[in-house]
């Protein structure tokens, strides 16, 4: 029997494509939605094997995401059988995917050959990891620069602050330690880091979800 499949990607060309090519390998997509608008009630009623979505949807007001609809459904369904295929790639984003209990992260310039196993694998209950997906897990594991693996609590607290734009006399003043204490503790951290200069600070914190001085800065 087909493997039955729930698509939910507002790129209409790109969906199609997929819709034919997976059709001619067996997976029968019983359903495409683009938008997110009635998405999580629509699964409900289908119960699709596999549900295939989008990170982002084109939107008029709403800040929904595709990740938030997933984790909508996998309140109610703790077992549903979920990919994540999109162009977005960025390791924090792909953590937090798995992190939620999606099943599979696919890029959207892989082979349909590697969604065909995606869906395979995940129709089976079974987490899959494509080959650059994988690859970029593994390297940045290796290369991991998470602060809140690297320093202490203090270093910590000093670190976002840097990133958040204090500047270093209000530093010291809010920790309560001398300019010298302070200029030691940056040096350790840029060491632990490997970063220079306040930017770099914001940056990390950014990636790895740290701050929210992006938002800030927007409003």
């Amino acid at each position: 029997m087909a493997i039955r499949v729930l698509l939910a990607d507002d790129h209409r060309l790109l969906v199609e494509g997929f819709r034919h090519s997976l059709k001619d390998l067996g997976v029968d997509v019983v359903e495409v939605a683009y938008s997110l608008d009635g998405l999580i009630d629509r699964y409900f009623e289908i119960k699709p094997d596999v549900l295939v979505i989008d990170i982002r949807f084109h939107r008029d007001s709403a800040a929904e995401t595709g990740l938030d609809a997933c984790e909508a459904i996998l309140k109610r369904d703790p077992s549903a059988r979920i990919i994540v295929f999109s162009q977005f790639d960025d390791q924090h984003l792909i953590e937090n995917t798995y992190k939620l209990g999606v099943l599979a992260f696919v890029r959207k310039d892989e082979s349909t050959d590697v969604l065909l196993k995606a869906i395979n694998t995940v129709a089976d209950g079974r987490e899959f990891f494509s080959p650059q997906v994988a690859q970029l897990l593994a390297w940045s594991f290796v290369k991991d620069r998470n602060p809140a693996n690297l320093l202490d609590a203090k270093e910590m607290k000093l670190f976002i602050m840097t990133a958040d734009g204090s500047s270093m006399v209000d530093i010291a003043k809010v920790m309560d330690l001398s300019a010298k204490t302070i200029g030691a503790m940056m040096k350790t951290i840029k060491e632990k880091l490997g970063i220079e200069n306040p930017a770099d600070f914001t940056k990390l914190a950014i990636r790895f979800g740290l701050t929210d001085t992006q938002l800030k800065t927007r409003n």
